[in-house]
């Protein structure tokens, strides 16, 4: 969801002529402000950048001006869409297929462009399916395969509560390229070098500057095919 200082009083209904009574959800409202708040910052034409998302729902894809909307996660209700610009993610977020519908109706007379009003600043609704060249500082979660193409020899790590843990740092590659991937206790042995990994629920965070791929309590690592 997109993080508000202040969301105005006038754009807390539902569009043209709809009454204050009919509200939406904040994560709707805060949803649709940060698209718009993305085509001024990217100069484009709201109205346009805001039909791709149901172009994208019904075709998979679209784009504006260089920009592109892809569905890359879709049930009965629900979509999960990336944007883009020159293989660099702008923004990550789930819409409802009712909230897809209200981008239509949505009157821009009644959003005042100042950047001061919106943190730039999205939750990511879950992890998509990825090649490492989409990873970048704005993905949080991922879903990911990919072969093991090298891997360090085990250290002991202590916590700050003196519990000892084994930490190797695996190297991970697809077509696109590649990521680091740590590898925790028992984590180490289940994979080797060559092995065909799937990372599910992969959390992206830096480490000393760079990208990884990490599996924690709420993910998963699983090897698909052996060496």
């Amino acid at each position: 969801m997109v993080l508000l200082k202040r969301l105005p009083r006038e754009i807390s209904h539902c569009g043209r002529g709809r009454p204050h009574g009919h509200r939406q959800s904040v994560t709707e409202l805060s949803n649709r402000w940060y698209l718009i708040w993305i085509s001024q910052k990217y100069g484009l034409e709201p109205r346009e950048f805001l039909a791709c998302f149901l172009e994208a729902w019904m075709h998979e894809r679209s784009s504006c001006n260089g920009v592109s909307v892809q569905c890359r996660q879709k049930t009965e209700k629900n979509g999960v869409f990336l944007v883009t610009r020159d293989q660099q993610v702008i923004a990550q977020l789930s819409l409802s297929d009712t909230a897809l519908k209200r981008l239509s109706e949505v009157d821009l007379g009644h959003f005042p462009w100042n950047g001061s009003t919106v943190n730039e600043k999205v939750d990511s609704p879950g992890p998509v399916d990825m090649k490492i060249q989409d990873i970048n500082a704005r993905v949080k979660w991922v879903n990911l395969r990919a072969r093991v193409v090298d891997k360090s020899v085990p250290r002991r790590i202590f916590s700050r509560f003196g519990v000892s843990h084994s930490l190797s740092t695996a190297t991970i590659s697809d077509s696109t390229g590649c990521i680091k991937l740590p590898l925790w206790n028992a984590q180490i042995d289940m994979v080797s070098v060559g092995d065909t990994v799937q990372i599910d629920n992969g959390r992206v965070k830096a480490y000393r500057g760079e990208l990884q791929v990490s599996v924690g309590k709420n993910g998963r690592l699983s090897v698909i095919r052996k060496l």
